[in-house]
């Protein structure tokens, strides 16, 4: 697994809160996010890090994890694929 690092559009609002509305793969292609089903820190077994996990459902009916750490936001996913 890698991390893939992409652009994210949120919503911060008044209460301090996060919310991804969109993520931009590689700085082209623009996905919708529909709901943001859960919301939870989590360690990164393979990659190492500690972060915020977003489990997002997009468009597609796709089920996603978006990973906020450090000021960054990723995709975790197989290299084979990139």
């Amino acid at each position: 697994m890698i991390r893939k690092y992409v652009d994210v559009i949120c919503l911060n609002d008044k209460s301090g809160n996060v919310k991804p509305l969109c993520i931009i793969w590689d700085g082209k292609k623009k996905y919708e996010i529909t709901r943001v089903k859960e919301v939870c820190r989590r360690s990164s077994l393979k990659q190492g890090g500690t972060g915020t996990r977003f489990t997002c459902l997009f468009k597609s009916n796709q089920i996603r994890h978006l990973n906020y750490d450090r000021g960054k936001w990723f995709v975790e996913m197989y290299e084979n694929i990139v």
